[in-house]
């Protein structure tokens, strides 16, 4: 039925609207390194307003474009810090850096442990792949008890990278770790609007219907820890209740145009069926032009006669004195009494005295 197609059409819609308000601009959260920033592409015409929440208010701030900004700001920093690993354990830190960044890293431990230790670079959130791996390229830095390992990268691709120290001693050790990071960011000067999380979680209105760029920018706090920032994409319900009307529309005008919207109703009929005794005939009633030979009675017959009797179909054909009481298989025909019949049955010929048409069985009539 057309109804339950509709239906199951229908299902389908809110299935969508639900993967893309909660899938693509479901709320989330991502950690940041100081003095970097981050772009979000956002479409408008779903989203009505982007919130940023910053638990450790720092200050983080939101910029809003109508379009791309430049990546071509360059900022530098560095953040110098004394680590400690645990034994058969690892530390690590997030950053976010866009393309044409670089950073360096240089730690210093002393030369009886340095060899157990490990420092990579591994980028991405997900699909983890190690970009860099230090445990090579040593140079004195003191008297010879302390050694030191210096390594640099270039940032080919914006992801978060994850600075890793894996300690494979027996005991845990402390080491010098020091960060420098030259952070390509974006241009904000061209902003349309911008808001920060210093006092308080701040929204961003967006423009409609145009996609619209989201920039988050962090200060020079020289923390490795990260920041982290929650955000939330506030939905236009006005335009998911529009596609699912026009949706709605649509399907209706597709499933009319097959003809499976149409008033007019189709009953499928079922046969009848009726149980057949063996006082039917087997070949289907005929009608004749004449009632000689058939068992009709006229409503109107009023007299009893035995001419009358014998055109009305009561009395036998071949006697002319017994009653009607015995039919023949297969043709049908009640034209004799059971006596006439079992004497037509005993010769060679065996036909009907109506039809002539061949007879295999006698059948006695029930007259109630």
């Amino acid at each position: 039925m057309w109804q339950e197609k509709l239906t199951r059409l229908l299902a389908l819609l809110p299935i969508l609207l639900f993967s893309i308000r909660y899938g693509l601009y479901g709320d989330c959260h991502m950690v940041l390194g100081p003095n970097t920033s981050r772009l979000l592409r956002v479409s408008s015409l779903f989203v009505k307003q982007v919130e940023v929440r910053d638990d450790d208010k720092t200050g983080v701030s939101i910029y809003g474009f109508s379009e791309k900004p430049e990546l071509s700001v360059e900022a530098k920093w560095s953040s110098s810090r004394f680590v400690v690993v645990g034994s058969y354990s690892g530390k690590g830190f997030s950053l976010w850096l866009n393309k044409g960044s670089r950073i360096g890293i240089k730690w210093q431990a002393q030369s009886s442990i340095l060899s157990q230790l490990e420092v990579s670079l591994i980028k991405g959130d997900r699909m983890h792949e190690q970009v860099l791996s230090t445990n090579s390229a040593r140079f004195d830095v003191s008297n010879g008890t302390t050694y030191g390992i210096e390594a640099t990268y270039r940032i080919e691709e914006d992801d978060r990278y994850n600075i890793g120290i894996t300690n494979q001693n027996s005991k845990g050790v402390i080491l010098l770790m020091n960060v420098n990071i030259s952070s390509t960011m974006y241009n904000i000067k061209k902003a349309k609007s911008i808001c920060s999380t210093k006092n308080e979680p701040c929204r961003l209105d967006l423009s409609y219907p145009s996609t619209q760029y989201v920039v988050l920018a962090t200060p020079d706090t020289q923390d490795l820890s990260g920041m982290s920032v929650a955000i939330s994409y506030i939905a236009r319900l006005v335009t998911y209740v529009g596609i699912l009307g026009i949706a709605v529309i649509i399907i209706c005008f597709i499933l009319k145009s097959l003809g499976a919207c149409d008033n007019e109703s189709y009953v499928e009929e079922t046969p009848v069926t009726r149980e057949i005794t063996e006082t039917d005939p087997m070949l289907p009633h005929k009608e004749l032009g004449s009632i000689y030979g058939t068992c009709e009675e006229e409503s109107n017959s009023g007299k009893s006669s035995s001419s009358e009797d014998l055109y009305d179909g009561r009395i036998c054909v071949i006697c002319y004195d017994n009653t009607r009481n015995c039919f023949f298989v297969p043709c049908g025909h009640c034209a004799t009494c059971q006596e006439c019949a079992q004497r037509i049955m005993d010769v060679e010929s065996r036909v009907c005295p109506v039809c002539r048409r061949p007879i295999y069985k006698v059948r006695k009539l029930i007259i109630p």
